[in-house]
Order: structure tokens, then sequence, then C-alpha cells
């Protein structure tokens, strides 16, 4: 196998390197994240979650932007409904999506994909 290949070249490099007890080895998983330690219920919660809105209010809608302050306003509705025993819908779910989406749209907005008034708190 010739190693000099341009696109290996390419690769991303941290610098560290992982070794396996067979000899292979890998880019270190440090600053990466342990996508398997995510909690599959919450994840699977989450989804059902992206579900049911796409069904409500079409798929994807909340890519396209909504102030903060919502999100925030809903993660706290949620939250207190679950504290208060409220099993009328999932609202953990309800915390999780939208905890989810702030984040995002956050990036976004500092992307300048989003604008920044969305930013109002």
């Amino acid at each position: 196998m010739d190693t000099t290949n341009e696109k290996v070249n390419e690769l991303p490099d941290s610098g560290e390197r992982t070794e396996f007890e067979t000899g292979s080895v890998r880019d270190s998983m440090k600053g990466k994240g342990f996508p398997n330690q995510l909690p599959i219920a919450a994840l699977k919660a989450a989804s059902k979650r992206f579900e049911d809105g796409a069904y409500k209010y079409g798929s994807r809608n909340w890519e396209k932007g909504q102030f903060y302050s919502r999100y925030i306003d809903a993660i706290y509705r949620h939250l207190w409904a679950y504290m208060e025993g409220f099993e009328d819908e999932d609202h953990l779910s309800a915390v999780i999506w939208n905890a989810m989406c702030l984040y995002q749209t956050d990036e976004w907005v500092k992307e300048g994909k989003l604008p920044d008034k969305l930013r109002d708190i």
C-alpha cells in the first residue's frame, strides 16, 4: 500500500494515536466526544418529538429559526409540568427537543446562517 497518496495526507490529524492490541492504529478520540454513551431512550424520545413536530408544522420547520426566548420558555414550562407530575404528554422529551434546537439555533446564529435578532435574551 502506498501511503504517500495525497488523499491520506488530507486526513485530519490530531497528532495523537491509539494503537490496538491487533496492531491497528487510529487517530486519538480525545476531544471528539463519546456518542456511544448518549442515552438511547432519551435520543429515541427526542427523535419522536421531531417526528411529531414535522407532522404538525412541517418537516424541519424549526430550522427556519425561532427566538431563543421561545425555546427557553418552553423548556421551563415542560420541566415544571414534569416536576408537578403531569403526564398529559412526554414533557421530558419536550425539554430535550427545545434544548437541542436552542443549541443548534445558537450555533447557526454564531455562524451567520440565521439572523442575530433571534438571540432575544
